[in-house]
């Protein structure tokens, strides 16, 4: 991921609302619906947090300081827990079912891929 790759919030949210578009008619019930949306919300929080994060150390590995390495350390937890609690509460509601939050997730990796805005040439220093 480039230090300095910016993400197009209008594709994200674009791609993200398709998605959860796509997702709707395989939910059964309302709350299932409200599990796919706070997986939806967890994986964009810990997206925003895992970009945060590596933008802080490549920061810190190019000036060779070591700076807010608690604050990394906290966010790293929290987006662990997150993700975690978003998914066992979704386990708890829709139990073997689990897996359409789960390829969601997983998608949602996909999309914050594709949000990112790509570098022309004259941007890289070429």
């Amino acid at each position: 991921m480039l230090t300095n790759a910016k993400i197009n919030l209008k594709k994200y949210i674009s791609f993200t609302l398709i998605l959860l578009l796509l997702t709707t008619p395989l939910l059964r019930s309302k709350q299932e619906i409200m599990v796919v949306i706070i997986v939806v919300l967890a994986s964009c929080a810990n997206q925003w947090m895992l970009v945060y994060i590596v933008r802080k150390m490549t920061e810190s590995a190019a000036n060779q300081t070591q700076k807010n390495n608690s604050l990394i350390s906290l966010m790293t937890i929290a987006k662990l827990l997150i993700v975690v609690g978003a998914l066992s509460f979704g386990v708890q509601i829709m139990g073997k079912r689990i897996i359409i939050p789960v390829l969601i997730y997983v998608l949602q990796i996909v999309v914050l891929y594709l949000s990112f805005e790509k570098q022309t040439s004259v941007e890289k220093g070429s």
